[in-house]
């Protein structure tokens, strides 16, 4: 009876792990004056696309670095965009930061891009004059469906 009950409870535990859900996303924000999601009328100022490096991704579109401006927040912050592609469904670490007028802001999150993509981002920089040059720059960090992990990302300023 003890064989059964532990063999029971055994094929219960199991069966909990089995259907959990996914772990929520990690993220980590540093600097800056706010969220953007409070700067409803938000524009992408530059992009630069991101691709694979090598293995099944080398060439492929992983997704962008992008520059965002609010004249409501009278801010810049950057924001990472992820396309879901097949070619690889681990977790991709994304780590960026804006930077604008001497001061900078950055978040570091971990997140699952496939099958619909993710979009990430920093606290915003708001800015004294809205004509000062920013820079937002980012890296996506995972195996990427190869063996090793490595490290892909791009820059754009304006």
């Amino acid at each position: 009876m003890k064989k059964i009950r532990a063999l029971a409870i055994s094929l219960a535990l199991a069966a909990s792990l089995v259907v959990s859900p996914p772990s929520a996303a990690q993220a980590a924000d540093w600097g800056g004056n706010g969220s953007p999601t409070s700067c409803t009328d938000a524009y992408t100022v530059a992009q630069r696309a991101i691709y694979g490096t090598r293995g099944p991704t080398k060439g492929v579109l992983l997704g962008w670095v992008q520059l965002r401006w609010s004249n409501m927040c009278y801010a810049n912050w950057s924001r990472v965009v992820l396309v879901g592609t097949g070619a690889y469904r681990n977790t991709v670490t994304v780590e960026q930061q804006v930077t604008s007028e001497g001061r900078a802001a950055g978040a570091y999150d971990s997140v699952r891009p496939y099958p619909n993509g993710a979009t990430t981002w920093t606290p915003y920089l708001r800015l004294a004059n809205s004509s000062s040059p920013a820079c937002a720059q980012a890296w996506l960090s995972s195996d990427f469906g190869t063996l090793n992990f490595h490290t892909n990302g791009g820059k754009v300023c304006a």
